[in-house]
């Protein structure tokens, strides 16, 4: 990738080398021409937000998707006594957003917010029906995101019906062994479904015995 087909009058080196990280990403998955690229650019932007900021309020309309170039943010549900549970975390080199809530036009049934400092590519989705008619690369990024939004959510299935509480932990460990010690605690219970307590007093063992 040149530096001409990353640059703008207005853009920072930053800048530019946010969305380069971002290029790299997704053409080693799904392969983009230049002239792809060039259109999915005019989509783009680059935005630093800080801790604990909401980037995708439950309830409100889908009109961005972030891909992740530094930080960490979390993905989750409000009950309806107002308690949150986290569906998800993701950090550096993912794409973070509401899919359902983009393709069924309707506002996102969970939020998004950022558990560290993060810096972030915005991809506005106000033209999303004509980048999939025009683009074929924003189209095969779309493709590819659905399948891993589908294998995602069937690995959480069972997770969540078949596996014991030791059992999740262990498969959060393998998932997300990486980040485990950039996310508090709490949230680590609040996705397994377990309390803080338990986390806490368990966590220690279950690690000896699934080593």
């Amino acid at each position: 990738m040149t530096d001409s087909l990353l640059k703008s009058d207005t853009e920072t080196i930053a800048d530019r080398l946010n969305k380069s990280q971002m290029y790299q990403q997704l053409d080693r998955l799904v392969g983009l021409s230049a002239a792809d690229w060039q259109t999915i650019l005019r989509y783009l932007s680059v935005e630093t937000v800080p801790p604990r900021y909401c980037l995708q309020a439950v309830g409100s309309p889908v009109k961005k998707h972030y891909f992740i170039t530094q930080g960490l943010v979390r993905l989750f549900y409000i009950t309806p006594e107002g308690k949150d549970i986290n569906k998800g975390f993701y950090s550096e080199g993912h794409i973070a957003g509401s899919l359902s809530g983009l393709i069924l036009r309707e506002p996102s049934r969970f939020g998004i917010e950022t558990l560290e400092a993060c810096t972030l590519i915005a991809m506005n989705l106000e033209n999303f029906d004509d980048l999939m008619k025009t683009c074929d690369g924003w189209a095969r990024i779309f493709n590819h995101s659905c399948q891993m939004m589908l294998i995602r959510n069937e690995r959480r299935e069972a997770e969540l019906l078949s596996l014991s509480s030791k059992a999740r932990f262990l498969q959060f460990v393998k998932n997300f062994g990486a980040d485990m010690a950039r996310i508090p605690q709490y949230h680590i219970a609040s996705y397994l479904g377990i309390t803080p307590t338990a986390l806490s007093r368990y966590k220690d063992q279950w690690l000896q015995q699934g080593s």
